[in-house]
């Protein structure tokens, strides 16, 4: 049986009622389906829908719906299911997909099994961004890219299939590695050339393997072969750009530069939390496909929205509001009020809290 459900102008709703349908405006999600509206949320709604009515879930099944948000998973949880499909993950890449078909059987269970994690879309977000996927660049890697490019696949509205063929190259962009020297790696000095070119040469060992299994369609090869190629032609492996790069390259490139990021390297340590969100904004002046970054930045800030964070001067705040054209210096809310951190040049924001 469907959920009762009511409408309400803007000017009528009260913070905890319950969104009956996701809300958009200029391409972004204000809130998803199911989710309660706060009061930054409120602000917003009162900004795009003045005169417009707003579905809500009735009070009974508001009760139903808030219930059924307390079982979505925490970070930890999905810190723990994420490890347990990294392991996953190595078993196939290291065991099962020298076998083509059964190999790819397995990757087609394993993106049914991120996918299904989607529901706690907030939690996976949270975790990427406190922890990205530390120092294990490949398996628990694959792992956060392909939840985030699902993600961005949904985002993008894809359809089905596209979206589960994009999720099925984001688990295998980084497979190439596996077949690469340990030494060269991890290595901790600097590369020679000839070592970073062999690392670079991962996309195409990855491809070679995957393009041959039966029945798998091309764009899956095409996704790992182009990721690291960019959109001025300053990618590999060929320096293709614009037009030539397949779209699935171009969403996994997004998820692979965030995760990365936000992880601990051989070579680097993770940045702080906003850096991520710049680093992407700049990138897609010319390296990330533009349209998708945006749509990739206007979604995943109202994950960040409501969240604590620890400033650079010792202070805890909450996430307000965040604008989009300065992404790194969102409105907060401190113990003394309001604090605009575009007014406070010399405060920024150390890392989100759990």
């Amino acid at each position: 049986m469907e959920a009762a459900k009511k409408s309400f102008l803007v000017e009528d709703l009260k913070p905890g009622m319950i969104a009956a349908k996701e809300i958009r405006a200029e391409g972004k999600v204000l809130i998803a389906k199911g989710f309660p509206i706060t009061e930054a949320v409120l602000h917003r709604l009162k900004e795009k829908y003045i005169l417009t009515k707003i579905e809500v879930y009735s009070e009974d099944d508001a009760v139903l719906m808030n219930t059924t948000l307390e079982k979505q998973k925490t970070v930890k949880q999905i810190d723990e299911e994420f490890n347990r499909f990294s392991e996953n993950i190595k078993y196939i890449f290291n065991n099962v997909f020298n076998v083509k078909i059964s190999g790819i059987d397995e990757v087609r269970k394993f993106a049914k099994e991120i996918q299904d994690e989607l529901d706690s879309t907030s939690a996976i977000i949270k975790n990427i961004v406190l922890y990205g996927s530390g120092d294990d660049a490949i398996y628990r890697h694959c792992v956060n890219v392909a939840a985030l490019s699902c993600i961005l696949g949904n985002w993008l509205e894809l359809s089905d299939k596209d979206n589960n063929l994009l999720t099925y190259s984001a688990i295998l962009h980084d497979f190439g590695k596996t077949k690469l020297k340990e030494d060269v790696l991890y290595k901790v000095d600097p590369l020679t050339t000839k070592e970073f070119s062999e690392i670079k040469n991962h996309t195409v060992l990855a491809y070679n393997s995957i393009r041959s299994v039966p029945y798998l369609d091309s764009s899956v090869s095409l996704g790992v072969l182009m990721h690291h190629e960019r959109m001025d032609g300053s990618g590999y492996p060929f320096g293709i750009r614009d037009e030539q790069i397949h779209d699935f390259a171009k969403i996994i490139a997004i998820a692979d530069v965030f995760d990365a990021i936000n992880s601990d390297r051989v070579h680097k340590k993770k940045r702080r939390p906003f850096e991520a969100l710049e680093i992407i904004k700049e990138e897609s002046k010319g390296k990330l496909h533009y349209e998708f970054c945006n749509v990739f930045l206007s979604n995943i800030v109202n994950y960040y929205t409501g969240e604590k964070v620890l400033l650079s001067n010792g202070e805890e705040c909450k996430i307000i509001q965040i604008d989009i054209n300065d992404i790194a210096r969102p409105l907060l809310f401190s113990k003394d009020g309001f604090l605009d951190l575009k007014k406070e040049k010399d405060i920024y924001i150390e890392k989100l809290l759990v």
